[in-house]
């Protein structure tokens, strides 16, 4: 399964380095900060708090650059949707099905305009560190990436 996480900032990350742990998981991940995508990139997204996790993933902010994806996750700030998801739909147009993890209200509205199928997910508390570094404040343990 391919999936990419739109969004890799604090709560994108949590999703993309944890679902990166499993071997019949691609993950991608289209983020607009060149710098942290090269950091991705050559390091890895490393979670850290009540776990450590280091995700091998790729990561891009060009959106062109995005293959075919069966899943989609959606985890920017709200007021960059429009643009985030206009400008990576092309890359759910087979599958045509993304999961919202973004606080706020319209977002599932934005993203329907783009992508057959929209699911409203919740999110966590997170908080992001400086490059390809995001600091997960939940319970102790949860780290498993199939619960995700």
């Amino acid at each position: 399964m391919r999936i990419c996480v739109v969004g890799c900032g604090a709560v994108g990350s949590l999703f993309a380095a944890n679902l990166a742990q499993l071997d019949d998981v691609e993950v991608w991940a289209y983020d607009a900060s060149r710098e942290h995508v090269d950091a991705i990139n050559a390091n890895g997204l490393r979670l850290t708090g009540a776990g450590e996790v280091l995700g091998r993933l790729r990561a891009t902010s060009d959106a062109q650059e995005l293959p075919q994806c069966d899943f989609g996750i959606v985890a920017t700030k709200a007021m960059h949707t429009e643009p985030a998801i206009a400008a990576t739909a092309h890359a759910f147009s087979t599958s045509g099905c993304v999961a919202t993890v973004q606080n706020g209200l319209g977002n599932e509205e934005v993203l329907a305009e783009h992508v057959a199928r929209v699911i409203r997910g919740t999110t966590f508390p997170a908080g992001q560190d400086r490059g390809a570094r995001a600091r997960a404040v939940g319970r102790e343990g949860r780290h498993d990436p199939r619960a995700l």
